[in-house]
């Protein structure tokens, strides 16, 4: 797996071993779990305790205007058509038969 070069040693190392192919070698599959990821070196900053307490402020916070904004993410993602899915409905085999989809929100529907 090749990584840029711009990335410090601490996330080369966090990406590789959350990439990690076989699931048994990746990084939080060990006997600690979670606590593995937790105790990377990323991560040394971090005070779990008071995170999980919401007792720490972020360092950035995004100026949001009510739940469905997406001022903050990049209009290349934002003017994209909407698509319900990118697969067709399954027609094949006995497996599907009877098959019917209803989208679960309005901003997946179509119509």
């Amino acid at each position: 797996m090749k990584l840029p070069p711009r990335l410090s040693s601490e996330a080369h190392s966090l990406l590789k071993g959350l990439l990690q192919k076989e699931p048994s070698k990746r990084l939080g599959s060990g006997p600690n779990g979670g606590n593995e990821i937790r105790s990377h070196k990323w991560f040394q900053s971090i005070n779990w305790k008071k995170l999980e307490a919401r007792e720490l402020k972020p360092k950035f916070r995004p100026d949001v205007n009510g739940k469905d904004c997406t001022a903050n993410f990049d209009k290349c993602w934002t003017a994209m058509p909407l698509d319900d899915s990118p697969a067709p409905t399954p027609t094949a085999d006995d497996h599907f038969q009877g098959y019917t989809y209803v989208a679960p929100n309005r901003w997946l529907s179509s119509g």
